[in-house]
């Protein structure tokens, strides 16, 4: 599978986390299934986060919104998927920070090649070119909004 032009093609959080479910499955052998994306106003220091023993993922919807006016669309998409990568990371039962990181990179290297923008992603983070200003902005209340059409499944499950 080329990776790459996989990521080129992807529209929505959806499709993005389908190709992380694949490299992970590539890469590791490992998957799941049940998730739920939401989208919520954190604090810019946040990307995401998914709280143990749940079901979800919770991007924030502040810095998605920053780098979508700042990136272009590749590299937008490059930490979208390095970030729900790090999320879906810990919904397997890695808790460790480090553990996940190395394995955010060793992953993106693996499917996408070293010099791929979403390998860059892995590395940097999405907060490289946000100011001090940006950074210390206080999150406003959390208005958590369900991303529809995120998981694609033909399982059956109870959440």
């Amino acid at each position: 599978m080329d990776f790459a032009a996989e990521l080129e093609k992807c529209k929505n959080y959806g499709d993005i986390f389908s190709l992380v479910k694949k490299a992970v499955k590539k890469s590791l052998g490992e998957h799941r299934v049940g998730l739920m994306l939401l989208l919520g106003n954190l604090p810019m220091k946040v990307g995401a986060f998914h709280p143990i023993g749940t079901n979800d993922i919770v991007l924030n919807r502040r810095l998605l919104k920053r780098l979508s006016r700042e990136k272009r669309r590749l590299e937008w998409k490059a930490f979208i998927f390095s970030i729900l990568l790090h999320e879906y990371l810990h919904s397997l039962g890695y808790v460790d920070e480090r553990e996940v990181r190395g394995l955010v990179y060793q992953i993106c290297a693996e499917n996408f090649g070293r010099d791929h923008p979403v390998t860059e992603a892995a590395l940097t983070g999405p907060w490289t070119n946000l100011s001090e200003e940006d950074l210390m902005e206080l999150g406003e209340d959390l208005e958590l909004e369900l991303v529809k059409d995120f998981e694609r499944t033909n399982h059956r499950y109870i959440i």
